[in-house]
Parts: structure tokens; sequence; C-alpha cells
């Protein structure tokens, strides 16, 4: 969605964001006047109303991030390496 003001000549104002969840949005707002080059305004977030919390679930803005544990998976990689030039001489 964008918004312009007095047909452009103070500036437009672009809202985006991802629809990845049916209950909740979140995204920014950028801009640029003639007199400010383009930027980042500022950020929001949207909750859809009339919808049971229990179904809606916790906001993603609010859930922790789980750590991704990456034990073994780049070791693997050096190992076939090392096995190659081990057979190519």
């Amino acid at each position: 969605v964008s918004k312009e003001s007095f047909g452009g000549w103070l500036g437009k104002r672009i809202y985006a964001g991802n629809a990845d969840d049916y209950y909740y949005l979140q995204g920014t707002v950028r801009g640029w006047s003639p007199i400010a080059s383009a930027s980042v305004l500022g950020q929001w977030q949207m909750k859809r109303l009339g919808v049971d919390r229990d179904e809606a679930g916790v906001a993603p803005w609010f859930q922790e991030e789980e750590e991704e544990e990456e034990d073994g998976e780049g070791s693997g990689a050096i190992e076939q390496v090392e096995a190659s030039e081990e057979g190519e001489q």
C-alpha cells in the first residue's frame, strides 16, 4: 500500500509487509520526499481481530528463536575432501 501527499509534492510512503501468518502481519514503512532520500521510516505490526487467542497462538515477534546446533554438518564435508585427496595419491 502506498500513500502520496498533495500530488507527490511532499513525498511518498510505502507500507510493505509479508503475509506469512494468517493471524499476524508485520512490515516496514519506507518513504522519500523532495528534500530527503529514500529510507526506512518505521516498522508496523498487526493482529487479526475477532479471533480466539488459542486459535491464533503466540505472535511471531514474541516467539523465541530456536538455535540450530550444527554438530557434524561442517565436519562431514571436510572428511569427504580429505578422503578424496587420499584416493588421488
